[in-house]
């Protein structure tokens, strides 16, 4: 069965429970595959790691198929088909590319990175090469999933099925992808007047 995971560390913007179960309730319209929710918090992790490092310890916790979740996405349609997608190769993680470091379209003396909100793998992955100076010198956790899986272990989500709220998706009247994703600021509920995220921030 899936594992739909979420992380909500040190109670999420000090609205971590609203988050969760706002998640959870937009998974359970919007994913028909037969799955469990799971919520992970610093009471189920013996981790060194701090911030947004934690979530790599979640690619070692769970022995199936998992899709994990930000929790400030909004889901506004059926997501199966990202589902779907990650099951025709489960030896990659699936993400999306980044919109601020693409890896498609790298710019010059800027680190090329995946995206990190909405993530898809199967199994165990082996973090066996993560290194003390990797956490020290990278920014960020999908920066270090980017070194140690790109090119060969990761596979890229359709840019049309992810989209970014940042970077003026969903602005101009355009339906919005079925998940969007709200990386650094404003979050869901300081643009709660939003219509789609008054429709489905649910």
């Amino acid at each position: 069965m899936l594992t739909v995971v979420c992380l909500n560390w040190d109670n999420y913007l000090g609205r971590g429970a609203e988050y969760v179960d706002k998640l959870l309730s937009m998974v359970q319209r919007n994913l028909t595959v037969p799955h469990e929710f799971v919520e992970v918090t610093e009471r189920d992790i013996r981790t060194d790691k701090t911030g947004w490092f934690v979530k790599l310890d979640l690619l070692r916790m769970f022995p199936g198929d998992v899709l994990y979740l930000d929790l400030d996405v909004v889901i506004t349609a059926n997501i199966d088909a990202l589902v779907r997608l990650a099951q025709t190769d489960r030896t990659k993680i699936w993400a999306r590319d980044d919109w601020s470091y693409s890896i498609v379209n790298p710019q010059s003396g800027r680190e090329a990175t995946i995206n990190s909100s909405v993530l898809l793998w199967s199994g165990y992955k082996d973090l066996s090469r993560l290194t003390p100076a990797m956490l020290r010198d990278t920014h960020g956790d999908q920066g270090i999933i980017t070194q140690l899986f790109w090119p060969a272990g990761i596979g890229l989500l359709p840019n049309h099925l992810v989209q970014s709220y940042k970077y003026g998706m969903c602005r101009n009247g355009e339906p919005p992808a079925p998940i969007v994703v709200m990386h650094g600021e404003p979050k869901n509920h300081q643009i709660e007047h939003e219509p789609f995220v008054q429709e489905h921030w649910r």
